[in-house]
């Protein structure tokens, strides 16, 4: 099976999530491991990518694959980017989870083969590029108690890349930042991720689960800023210019009908996580219908 079938299984700052990336309704810790796929969809393609990726995670339910993921649609950021999140215990299990899928995939007979043949070589149409990351959790790195995250609807994403070197002056702004956002009461929920491999290892990714657009009126990040001294700023201020080289926030919003989760996740809110169909549907076409001819011309 191409690589693209297999791993298609698969900010400032933010969430926790449970074993895989929340396949339960009740709040855990986020993931030790996970896996995070980035398409870049090409210009125009979105709703037929969309409705191609629901396919797939049809096919993904009807197998009862192990592989659960969790499909991140834009909402800010590129228009053009879908995220895939899969978190494991390990990288022995996730390795394990892709097997026992491929085994599946490749098991298909009938008119299963037939549409992931379809599938496979519709992908290139709709893909600009891929990204496949790997990535451990840095809990120190982290922000607030874990939510449930079947109830989520919004997942914000920060990337930074530090300067080779730099670390331990990161850590420190983000002891500092901790310690204001304690002040500020910060309603913040933050998991934190070290890529190890698929880019360069200086990466960090943090994750923001919301329930809403509307936590942004709680003006977090300037409430954190105020809750600094004027030294502690300029200390925050230096370091980050030292530490970093780049950031970047971009706003998703989960898609139930991409995503393939576990029986637990959905019992977490069933009317959003089984809304699967929708995409999925084709469209039937409309009958024609012969226009009657026109009347002869009068004198």
């Amino acid at each position: 099976m191409k690589k693209s079938l297999l791993f298609f299984v698969v900010v400032t700052l933010i969430s926790a999530f449970s074993r895989v990336f929340a396949q339960t309704p009740a709040p855990h810790g986020p993931p030790p491991v996970v896996l995070i796929v980035r398409e870049d969809i090409k210009p125009g393609m979105m709703g037929t990518h969309n409705r191609h990726s629901a396919e797939f995670a049809g096919i993904f339910n009807k197998l009862q694959s192990p592989n659960h993921r969790i499909a991140l649609v834009p909402v800010a950021g590129s228009e053009n980017e879908v995220i895939y999140l899969t978190g494991a215990g390990s990288f022995a299990e996730l390795e394990g989870m892709q097997k026992a899928t491929d085994d599946k995939l490749a098991a298909a007979s009938g008119n299963m083969k037939v549409d992931l043949e379809r599938l496979d070589k519709e992908a290139p149409a709709l893909h600009a590029g891929m990204r496949d990351m790997l990535a451990v959790l840095r809990p120190e790195y982290g922000y607030g108690p874990a939510v449930d995250l079947p109830t989520m609807r919004y997942m914000a994403v920060t990337t930074v890349r530090l300067r080779p070197g730099q670390e331990d002056q990161y850590a420190e702004l983000l002891k500092l930042q901790k310690a204001a956002r304690d002040k500020a009461k910060a309603e913040l929920h933050v998991a934190a991720f070290q890529v190890i491999a698929g880019t360069p290892n200086t990466t960090l990714m943090f994750f923001r689960p919301m329930k809403s657009l509307a936590e942004y009126d709680l003006r977090i990040g300037p409430r954190v800023r105020e809750a600094m001294s004027e030294d502690q700023q300029k200390k925050v201020d230096k370091l980050a210019a030292e530490s970093i080289v780049f950031t970047e926030t971009s706003v998703y919003a989960f898609s139930p009908q991409m995503s393939y989760v576990s029986k637990e996740m959905i019992a977490g809110d069933p009317a959003f996580w089984n809304r699967k169909a929708e995409m999925a549907v084709k469209p039937k076409p409309k009958k024609r219908v012969a226009k009657p001819a026109p009347p002869p011309p009068t004198e």
